[in-house]
């Protein structure tokens, strides 16, 4: 979980970098990645609520800009094949896609739907968190991936097939196509805005994990478990998150992407295995529960996501298990060779109706 937290803000600032690079290419990417950064950081040490109020002004933006972007294709799409060419499965069938390309290609675009679980971080910020908390998990991953689906279908009818002269700033050609350099315009701001406020909630997010495991004496107390006494956030490490950052000057989108799908797909695949536990350790105590529920389900659950594993990047496989055996150590280094409990992550809501007032 801490190798996607940490790398997730990296990959934010990068593709935004990458957009920024493909508009302006005078520019090196570096000045932007770090541009990101600095701002990031910044909102993020002067509080929670700043932070918030910054991302609802982005998120309703770019939302603006994303209805425009699917009026303007299915428009594009009307006027050159009528209102038939609407309704197609091209997108999902074609002669160029096979099981192979495809899972390699889930395997990446995967990353869009990461992050919904990373609202669970800022449980002591939030009113109310045992009934907030899961309702915005599921809406979160309801609503992003309704958004997702829908923009790669409607892009899918205006440029078939996954050839782009630059696929790091496939999105702003796009753009450029079905409305001119007007839109293009508009939507390049649109993309940095969404990058901008996604790493502003990526590294907060972040943030708030390192300093639970500060805390809780997982990672060192003494700079991870503590706030500053101004703003009372974690500055400590809202640094080291922005540090990790600067990673993203040596990496390209596709090989980033790939070290933050090993973390999730690794615990999403852990999370469907624990089902199938529960279900067993249930049993065993005479309670009966629904077996497609809790064997089946996550069972081909777990089974899609060690799959999609194996699709990634060498290079994110080698840095994945590196962190798994570094994790391992630090283990069994904190339960005393595994002979202690390891410390658990707790919030109380006495921690988060003073967080949150």
């Amino acid at each position: 979980m801490l190798l996607d937290y940490l790398f997730l803000p990296m990959v934010i600032w990068l593709i935004g970098g990458s957009y920024l690079t493909a508009q302006f290419p005078g520019i090196p990417i570096g000045v932007w990645i770090v541009g990101f950064i600095v701002v990031t950081t910044l909102l993020n040490i002067l509080g929670i609520k700043v932070a918030d109020k910054a991302n609802y002004v982005l998120m309703a933006f770019q939302l603006l800009v994303l209805v425009f972007f699917v009026a303007l294709a299915i428009g594009n799409m009307v006027s050159s094949n009528g209102a038939g060419g609407l309704a197609s499965g091209q997108p999902f069938s074609n002669d160029t896609a096979s099981f192979a390309t495809v899972s390699a290609g889930a395997a990446i675009a995967a990353y869009s739907f990461l992050g919904f679980d990373a609202v669970t971080t800022l449980t002591e910020e939030t009113i109310n968190p045992r009934r907030t908390v899961p309702r915005a998990i599921m809406l979160v991953a309801l609503i992003g991936g309704g958004i997702f689906v829908a923009v790669s279908y409607v892009t899918q009818l205006v440029h078939p097939g996954g050839v782009f002269e630059d696929s790091a700033s496939a999105a702003s050609s796009i753009a450029l196509q079905i409305g001119g350099q007007l839109f293009g315009a508009v939507f390049l701001a649109g993309l940095v805005v969404a990058q901008f406020a996604s790493g502003l909630a990526a590294q907060a997010s972040a943030s708030r994990l390192m300093y639970a495991m500060g805390r809780d004496s997982v990672l060192p107390k003494a700079v991870f478990g503590r706030l500053n006494e101004k703003h009372h956030t974690p500055v400590a490490n809202l640094v080291v998150t922005g540090a990790v950052g600067l990673i993203a000057l040596f990496l390209d989108v596709a090989t980033s992407t790939s070290f933050i799908n090993f973390g999730a797909f690794t615990a999403f695949t852990l999370v469907n295995v624990s089902v199938v536990f529960q279900y067993v350790r249930q049993r065993r105590a005479g309670q009966q529960l629904n077996p497609v529920s809790y064997v089946v389900v996550p069972a081909i659950g777990a089974v899609i996501c060690a799959y999609l594993l194996s699709q990634l990047d060498s290079n994110a496989i080698t840095l994945g298990v590196s962190w798994l055996v570094l994790g391992i150590v630090v283990l069994a280094l904190i339960t005393r060779g595994f002979k202690a409990s390891p410390p658990e992550m707790t919030a109380t809501e006495k921690a988060t109706v003073e967080a949150a007032a």
